[in-house]
């Protein structure tokens, strides 16, 4: 159980943190479909190579934060002392 001083300052943690993990997704999901369109020209197992680049690269842009944000916090919980004893 976390202590009670300790509560506000792992919640802006855990805020800034999110924020953080956020940040970059949010990026990619503007900013690769509008480099795309020059791509979709070329053809790659029938679909445009814009279209293949946006898809997975948001796939793996979306892993890559979720992963980063679970190690992130979980260090932000063995600081605070709010982690799990498994």
């Amino acid at each position: 159980m976390i202590e009670r001083k300790e509560r506000k300052p792992y919640w802006r943690h855990t805020k800034m943190q999110m924020l953080a993990s956020l940040l970059p997704f949010l990026i990619a999901i503007i900013l690769l479909p509008l480099y795309s369109e020059p791509l979709n020209s070329e053809r790659f197992l029938g679909f445009p190579i814009g279209y293949m680049i946006t898809a997975h690269g948001i796939f793996i842009i979306a892993l890559a934060t979720v992963a980063s944000f679970v190690n992130r916090q979980d260090a932000i919980d063995h600081w605070h002392g709010a982690h799990e004893d498994t």
